[in-house]
């Protein structure tokens, strides 16, 4: 246990976690019979058995995102989402340095390596107005305007109770398998927004790819159009690449087009690289800088990365080529993970060294879209 003698930092930054899989599965449970959500399954443990991702369950990004959208309808609606907020900073703090987690993705282990104290959420407003199934085609039950306020105030509410002891801020995504209607309206409401409250801190791209790849380049102007609509002065990251429906070719165009400043998973640059010799994904990270976002149990649960020994040939490829990395949870309570056990995986498999560990945690700190000043 060698993670054991390493000097961690007393906090760190976690710049990759989903609103969606951070929520305690109990508290999930909790919430959806407050509010008679409708199909939990025969129970209590036929719900968690249906919201816990695993390998028997997960066989590629599309599977692994179909249980999103039940968790993104018990999460609809103002009063829900605040909560899930709430309870996902409380999760972040309490757990995200515990070397264990128990099974319903609350804590495990009775000390922590480190605590969270700088964390960015993710999530979509258009996917908690209660029209999740109808991938943002009509309107839904809740008024996204009230649903982006209760997000923004349960992040101000938290910084508060916690007397800056943990700073948040959210990146709002855009759907691959939303319409550009739907997209549009989302980026015209982050513009008005975020002249109210300075808690939307970045812009995301999310979804299965297998829906919209992007490789359409009139697709990919609509997302572009998006992403400008909804205003400059915030950061700017971009799920790319993680499934083969994605090539080369279409990741070069979106990062292009979209110019990210941070990329999620974007294995299909390393597959090039490897497999081809093409390393023109590698060399557009490296000369625009953007730093790449990896989640560890995640890319291995979609199968994106095929086990921990590719996972040290991906980070080993990042410093070849002088590529930044942070490394994140993505969904820690859906998965039963944190951010320490995670870092721990890498360690204790040679996966990653010492070194690359706490540069990725100094790079997270470094290239967070949250505010220094003032804090």
């Amino acid at each position: 246990m060698r993670w054991t003698q390493i000097k961690w930092p007393k906090t760190v930054t976690e710049i990759h976690v989903h609103v969606g899989g951070s929520v305690p599965l109990y508290r999930l449970w909790e919430i959806a019979i407050e509010r008679g959500i409708r199909g939990l399954g025969g129970g209590y443990e036929e719900f968690i058995d249906l919201v816990k991702i695993d390998s028997s369950k997960v066989k590629d990004l599309d599977s692994y995102l179909k249980i999103y959208d039940r968790i993104e309808l018990i999460q609809s609606g103002p009063s829900a989402i605040r909560e899930s907020i709430i309870i996902a900073i409380h999760r972040a703090y309490r757990t995200g340095g515990m070397v264990s987690i128990g099974p319903g993705g609350e804590g495990g282990s009775p000390s922590s390596l480190f605590s969270i104290g700088r964390l960015e959420l993710r999530l979509n407003p258009m996917k908690r107005t209660g029209a999740v199934f109808l991938k943002g085609e009509h309107a839904g039950l809740y008024d996204v305007d009230r649903v982006i306020k209760a997000s923004c105030g349960a992040v101000e509410e938290v910084e508060l109770a916690f007397k800056n002891k943990i700073q948040s801020g959210l990146i709002f995504m855009f759907g691959r398998d939303m319409t550009f209607e739907a997209n549009m309206i989302l980026a015209k409401k982050i513009q008005i927004w975020r002249e109210k409250t300075d808690k939307i801190i970045g812009l995301d791209l999310a979804g299965p790819e297998s829906i919209n790849p992007l490789s359409d380049p009139r697709r990919l102007r609509e997302m572009k159009e998006v992403f400008d609509e909804a205003g400059g002065g915030v950061g700017r990251t971009v799920h790319v690449g993680e499934t083969p429906h994605v090539d080369l070719k279409t990741f070069l165009a979106t990062v292009e087009a979209l110019d990210p400043s941070r990329v999620a998973h974007p294995i299909v640059a390393f597959r090039a690289y490897w497999n081809k010799k093409d390393d023109r994904g590698l060399k557009l990270l490296k000369e625009r800088d953007i730093v790449c976002e990896l989640c560890v149990k995640s890319n291995l649960l979609t199968r994106a990365v095929a086990d921990l020994a590719e996972y040290g040939r991906i980070i080993n490829t990042l410093d070849e080529f002088g590529i930044k990395y942070t490394f994140s949870t993505d969904a820690p309570s859906l998965q039963g993970t944190s951010l320490a056990e995670e870092l721990i995986l890498l360690l204790d498999n040679h996966a990653a060294t010492e070194e690359q560990v706490l540069r990725a945690l100094k790079t997270a700190d470094e290239c967070s879209f949250l505010p220094r000043s003032g804090w």
